[in-house]
């Protein structure tokens, strides 16, 4: 798509912009779906530099903080989503243009909201949003999630992983002294990272990608969305450990930015078992 237009229902509200979107995806969130009456929206961004409205401007109200959604006041049709995060793009719904046949989606955004009766099997990639757990949720799927995960470890490392070791309760207690969060598909957890602030770093533990889903960047992800926290907390360094038999492991965090900085002995051996690896963020 080079440029295009488009307009409301009552042709009030146009609009007109240059060149490329910067992005074109479906988003399946809750607000989203509220604001349309639709189980999900489809959006384009363009730069406020190469749009404008070429009829009467839409009333804008805000919709949740930092955002407001822009719609005509004659026929109220929906028009545009301005995020303050992304001041210097607007995003227009597809479905307002002249010629809505020239959008090209390329993912499905919070994909982890859509509704379940909504199948959508076009192949487009899909994005999670991380949920933070509460300590008051069921652990059990989290723990579950570990368990599969970490069992491949059995007989490989020595000694034995601590997963063994944990407990609801003990990852409740995570969730409350530290963090857990999760990336969901239908309120199943299918990758999850505990978070745990130690003095000048966040530390990365229990880093569990399911089976079925590997390949799909979400071991990435929950890494990216971990400087996200680091820099929130303060904090301009990540680190984890490995152990020092999983050399595939230890090749995937280098692959994400991840440097040797040191090894490590359990209790009782007198070799190195861990190896600590450092990320600057």
């Amino acid at each position: 798509m080079d440029g295009g237009t488009g307009r409301c229902l009552c042709g009030a509200v146009r609009y007109a912009f240059e060149g490329e979107p910067n992005w074109q995806g479906h988003c399946h969130c809750e607000s989203c779906r509220r604001a349309t009456g639709s189980p999900f929206t489809s959006f384009l961004a363009v730069d406020h530099s190469r749009f404008r409205w070429t009829g009467t401007a839409p009333a804008m109200r805000p919709s949740s903080p930092g955002v407001q959604r822009g719609f005509c006041p004659a026929c109220g049709t929906p028009m545009a989503y301005q995020s303050a995060a992304r001041g210097h793009e607007i995003d227009l719904y597809a479905a307002t243009l002249d010629n809505p046949a020239a959008y090209e989606p390329t993912f499905h955004a919070l994909w982890n909201e859509r509704l379940p009766w909504l199948h959508i099997a076009d192949g487009l990639p899909v994005q999670r949003t991380p949920r933070r757990l509460s300590p008051e949720e069921d652990m059990g799927p989290v723990l579950a999630l570990v368990q599969r995960t970490f069992a491949f470890m059995d007989g490989k490392i020595d000694p034995p992983s601590s997963m063994h070791r944990l407990t609801p309760g003990a990852v409740a207690a995570q969730a409350r002294e530290g963090e857990v969060w999760v990336l969901e598909d239908m309120g199943l957890p299918l990758a999850c990272v505990f978070l745990t602030p130690m003095g000048d770093r966040l530390y990365l533990g229990k880093l569990a990608v399911d089976d079925a889903c590997r390949g799909q960047g979400l071991a990435r992800q929950l890494v990216e969305h971990a400087a996200t926290r680091a820099q929130a907390l303060g904090f301009d360094l990540l680190e984890l450990q490995v152990r020092i038999e999983l050399t595939a492991n230890q090749r995937a965090f280098a692959a994400m930015g991840f440097e040797k900085t040191g090894e490590t002995a359990h209790e009782g051996f007198d070799r190195p078992t861990s190896l600590t690896f450092a990320r600057r963020v």
